[in-house]
């Protein structure tokens, strides 16, 4: 069974989309679980009436104090039910044949311990890719890599990945008191250091309609209110770089980039008011450049009077 797990916060206007396309499905081997975290709109509401409908499918619906996505994942990893755990957005939904496709994208894996799932592909309202077509192997229809080396096959995409739920219970996702984000790339490049792989097909299984007001479009609002979480990625991304197979044109540009992200990291420090964090860098530059990035994070400050008026 899967768990189609949906964290919820004042999207009722959007939630009816993927009820029924989960009523659509030609396979309802899942059960669907639903985290509210802490909405103020008439979400309660349609879970009383679906719930009392006749579906092919159990509903867990659960309403939670406002912590963020990744406390509610946290919370659902530890209630899930199904062998698979895949993460749909309450403004998103599924292609009828999603399910189906799990599966038997499921039956390819062997029993090689070093995969802990697969991924479709996400699309567009439409139905077609939203960006780059993955170069994945036309015989087999699928490419097996990390996290970390998804640039080589085109996979730099928002892609829609089903983890087997056992082994992402082993990663908790990062959470700092008073922050209720942290971008979810920490913990996809924490399992691809521990040598996980995923089975990435050419499917669209996944189609997006992204919000105004949802985290992909509200970036200057996130970095202000979750400057540690944006810390812990730039931090992550220093830690995967030598891993990662991206060409770089020079020397200069190379070390430029570990420059800037550094600063970056430091900056997200003195936002927070958190430089002991600081330390947990392992790159040589960190004290070298605390002063450029203690002047960026007063430019941020600056940067946030003028953007969130």
């Amino acid at each position: 069974m899967i768990t189609i797990f949906t964290p919820t916060y004042n999207r009722a206007h959007t939630l009816s989309r993927l009820y029924h396309s989960l009523r659509r499905q030609d396979c309802h081997d899942f059960e669907w679980l639903v985290i509210n975290d802490g909405s103020t709109d008439h979400t309660n509401q349609l879970f009383q009436q679906w719930m009392s409908e006749s579906n092919y499918f159990p509903i867990r619906y659960h309403v939670v104090e406002n912590g963020g996505k990744q406390r509610a994942i946290n919370k659902a990893l530890q209630w899930a039910k199904g062998e698979y755990f895949f993460i749909v957005d309450s403004d998103d939904f599924l292609m009828p044949d999603a399910i189906t496709f799990i599966k038997d994208a499921f039956s390819t894996l062997t029993d090689d311990s070093s995969y802990i799932g697969i991924s479709g592909i996400r699309g567009g309202l439409d139905g077609k890719p939203l960006h780059r077509i993955p170069l994945i192997d036309a015989a087999t229809g699928y490419c097996d890599a990390t996290n970390l080396e998804r640039a080589k096959w085109n996979l730099q995409a928002d892609m829609a990945e089903v983890f087997f739920t056992e082994k992402l219970q082993k990663y908790v996702f990062p959470v700092w008191k008073g922050e209720k984000f942290t971008p979810e790339a920490v913990i996809w490049d924490k399992i691809a250091l521990d040598g996980y792989k995923l089975r990435w097909f050419d499917k669209v299984t996944y189609l997006c309609d992204y919000q105004p007001d949802g985290l992909t479009n509200s970036s200057w609002k996130l970095l202000k209110e979750n400057p540690m979480g944006y810390a812990m990625l730039f931090n992550t991304q220093l830690r995967v770089n030598k891993y990662r197979k991206a060409k770089r044109d020079s020397l200069i540009q190379g070390t430029s980039w570990i420059v800037n992200t550094v600063i970056q990291f430091i900056s997200c420090c003195c936002l927070a008011g958190e430089y002991r964090y600081i330390k947990k860098c392992e790159s040589l530059y960190v004290w070298l450049l605390f002063v450029p990035g203690f002047l960026v994070s007063l430019r941020r400050r600056w940067q946030f009077l003028q953007y969130l008026k």
